[in-house]
């Protein structure tokens, strides 16, 4: 465990005030010339584009997988067929840690919350979400961590180097992680065949409602409240 003051600046940069809209600059700390929204593949290995092709949907930069995908009913998520929610897959972490540059260690915030802790937290957590563990390590994909028991491998909810050149954010509710960096390195991942990425502002809403674009699931819409 470090320091957790070092991971103060995250959450100075965050953008706050949010009510049922959640904002890229939310969930990654602004500052950066961009973000790139690198979109978990589903269960089966397709991409996002190619699930919202076979059920005549539209797939745009802030589609969401309940607008993509109307067999989602929003209440649990299939390893099958679903894509990973609050975990950046081992492949996907793989490419974008290709394209990011460091020397010396990173910082791995662990969010605090998970149940697959062995133990409560004992001592200060780094600010941010209730809360997360902070570690450092070599550049390399990481699923485990100290004092945590998890049997199906849990991804870092926030990476970034020394320098601060460029940070990842996997929110806990989402299917998609942010990588906000400079232009050269957010090029390279919208390049990169591995990824299936798209462009993001830090004011646009990633949560379930920021899909404008295709039907609003039935169940979804029940649970917005009414307005006059």
């Amino acid at each position: 465990m470090q320091d957790v003051s070092a991971g103060d600046w995250v959450d100075e940069r965050l953008l706050k005030g949010w009510t049922t809209e959640v904002p890229a600059g939310a969930v990654v700390p602004t500052g950066f010339d961009r973000v790139v929204r690198v979109l978990h593949p589903a269960g089966d290995g397709r991409t996002w584009a190619q699930v919202a092709a076979a059920h005549d949907r539209v797939m745009h930069p802030l589609a969401q997988w309940c607008g993509i995908n109307p067999t989602f009913d929003g209440t649990g998520r299939s390893s099958w067929v679903d894509p990973d929610e609050g975990s950046m897959p081992p492949g996907v972490q793989r490419a974008v840690l290709d394209h990011c540059p460091a020397t010396g260690d990173l910082f791995y915030a662990v969010w605090v919350g998970w149940g697959s802790w062995e133990a409560p937290e004992r001592g200060p957590t780094m600010r941010g979400r209730g809360g997360y563990r902070l570690f450092t390590a070599p550049k390399a994909v990481i699923t485990s961590w100290p004092g945590m028991a998890s049997l199906w491998g849990q991804s870092a909810s926030l990476i970034w180097p020394a320098d601060r050149s460029w940070c990842i954010a996997t929110d806990i509710d989402w299917d998609s992680t942010l990588v906000a960096a400079d232009s050269t390195l957010a090029d390279a991942l919208l390049r990169d065949e591995r990824l299936e990425a798209v462009e993001v502002a830090y004011e646009d809403d990633l949560s379930w409602l920021g899909d404008r674009v295709n039907p609003r699931p039935v169940w979804l819409a029940e649970q917005l409240p009414e307005t006059d």
